[in-house]
């Protein structure tokens, strides 16, 4: 499996998201960390979400990005610009509905100079569990197709969390 890894750089209240390598679920925690403080910037204008250099991406970061588009939307009339040039990713996006929240392009102006790594956040497993089911929940709730595909993963997600939650 090829290392992951996930960078960032602000350019004038833009942050940029280079997602590379294999992005997984246990980049999530790390992600999530970085992103609670960047939501609190009043500066903040929009994001890129940069994923050329992305071999694959699981279901949790995709609804980690779905809800950077959902918050996003709150702040202001701008939509979160993924940028994708790879036909098996955009073929997941489209899938999941994703052009509907996101504007979609193959470049950017925007480049990802001075990108730094997001540090690893540890999580236990209740924190785990609760990010991996909010993602997947936000993914159910991007359209109504989505909620076939994740119906059943976000009831047993919603069972292990609460078995975890009486640990």
């Amino acid at each position: 499996m090829a290392k992951g890894s996930i960078l960032h750089a602000n350019q004038e209240g833009v942050e940029v998201l280079r997602f590379v390598g294999d992005i997984r679920y246990l980049l999530a925690p790390g992600l999530e960390d970085f992103l609670e403080t960047v939501f609190t910037d009043p500066g903040l204008k929009g994001f890129v979400i940069d994923l050329r250099e992305t071999l694959i991406i699981d279901s949790t970061n995709l609804g980690i990005l779905a809800r950077i588009a959902k918050r996003m939307q709150l702040r202001s009339a701008e939509r979160v610009c993924i940028v994708s040039v790879r036909e098996d990713i955009n073929e997941v996006l489209d899938s999941l509905g994703f052009d509907e929240v996101f504007d979609i392009v193959e470049s950017s102006k925007i480049g990802t100079n001075g990108s730094e790594e997001l540090a690893p956040a540890a999580a236990g497993t209740a924190a785990m569990a609760r990010t991996l089911l909010d993602a997947h929940r936000t993914l159910l709730n991007l359209n109504e197709s989505n909620q076939a595909l994740f119906q059943e993963v976000v009831s047993t997600l919603e069972r292990n969390s609460a078995g975890v939650a009486k640990k």
